[in-house]
């Protein structure tokens, strides 16, 4: 019996998460990030370029629905990323779209003919869109929400870049099931939890099309360096440290 080939990876860089998806994320493929506020979504944006610029050549397109360039660059130096200078220097586009979105001069035909243009002039490999609420939350009508995330997923797979979408979402374990959930390749959920002694973050890779993954819930931190998911042979330490109050 013949093997089946091994799909070619875009490794994330971040510690941890490669591991749990088997890899990294199948190239061409969309993998959605979902949590709520603080656990995060962005950081994992900006470092999945940052990382990709700098650690393997290849070139990035931040989409920003939500935020402007400067509070993004702003953001990215809290953890001593100097997004600005890889911007300058052609290795991470910018899109903004916030703008558009909170005027309501926003069409989706212009977003997805722009979204290609950026793509193929700087020849980026790695796509972050931030957050993809802003565009839902822009279309109330649930056929018309559809449609325009179907349109921007075939485009960006149109492309063949590797994307990472981030999503907002309310509620801990028990939640509604997002639309787009079912439309990405891959979904990855963040939590954020209270326990006695602090808040516990835990990431969970519920499906990613094309690889095994590693689907056991894991903690992970969010330090001075980016994310960091906490290793199956290092979970039982964290949760000591947790409990004595030594993390938080």
């Amino acid at each position: 019996m013949k093997e089946k080939p091994k799909p070619i990876r875009t490794l994330t860089g971040i510690d941890g998460l490669d591991e749990m998806l088997g890899g990294g994320i199948p190239k061409g493929r969309i993998l959605l990030i979902c949590g709520g506020p603080g656990t995060g979504k962005t950081t994992i944006a900006m470092q999945y370029l940052i990382n990709g610029a700098s650690k393997y050549n290849e070139k990035g397109l931040y989409i920003s629905f939500d935020e402007p360039m400067y509070q993004i660059f702003e953001e990215a130096s809290y953890f001593g990323w100097d997004f600005k200078t890889l911007y300058n220097e052609g290795k991470i586009g910018f899109l903004d779209v916030s703008t558009q979105i909170k005027s309501g001069k926003f069409s989706i035909n212009k977003l997805i003919n722009i979204v290609k243009d950026s793509i193929n002039n700087i020849k980026a490999e790695r796509v972050s869109i931030d957050p993809l609420t802003a565009l839902t939350l822009f279309f109330p009508d649930i056929l018309e929400r559809r449609e325009a995330i179907l349109m921007l997923f075939d485009t960006l797979k149109e492309t063949g870049v590797t994307s990472i979408v981030t999503d907002e979402i309310r509620g801990d374990f028990e939640r509604a099931i997002l639309l787009e959930e079912y439309l990405a390749d891959g979904v990855i959920i963040l939590r954020s939890s209270q326990v006695e002694k602090g808040r516990v973050r835990t990431i969970e890779v519920e499906k990613m099309r094309g690889t095994q993954i590693n689907d056991q819930i894991r903690p992970y931190i969010i330090d001075d360096d980016g994310v960091k998911i906490i290793s199956e042979k290092d979970i039982f330490s964290f949760a000591a440290e947790l409990f004595a109050g030594r993390r938080t």
